[in-house]
This record gives structure tokens, sequence and C-alpha cells, in this order.
């Protein structure tokens, strides 16, 4: 559960950073990808749980 806290946390980051991007569809292509990151470790946990 440490490593999926952890790449929670990296994802956040990665959120934070792109938002300071210039271009709205970069910015919206990494935020598409982060949104199916957070799903697939939300599927992780219910796995773990």
């Amino acid at each position: 559960m440490k490593i999926l806290a952890a790449a929670e946390s990296a994802l956040n980051e990665v959120e934070r950073d792109s938002n300071s991007l210039r271009s709205k569809e970069l910015r919206e292509a990494i935020q598409q990808k982060i949104d199916e990151q957070r799903e697939a470790i939300k599927a992780l946990r219910r796995l773990y749980n």
C-alpha cells in the first residue's frame, strides 16, 4: 500500500507541474493520462483490500 500512496503522490506532483504548461492540448492530454492512472491505482487498492 505504501507503493500505491507514493504513486498517487507522484501523480499529484505531475498534475501540479503540468498546470504551468502553456499548451492547453498538452495539459488536457496529461490530465487524461493522470486520470487513467488514478483509476488503475483505485483498482489495485480494491484488489489489495
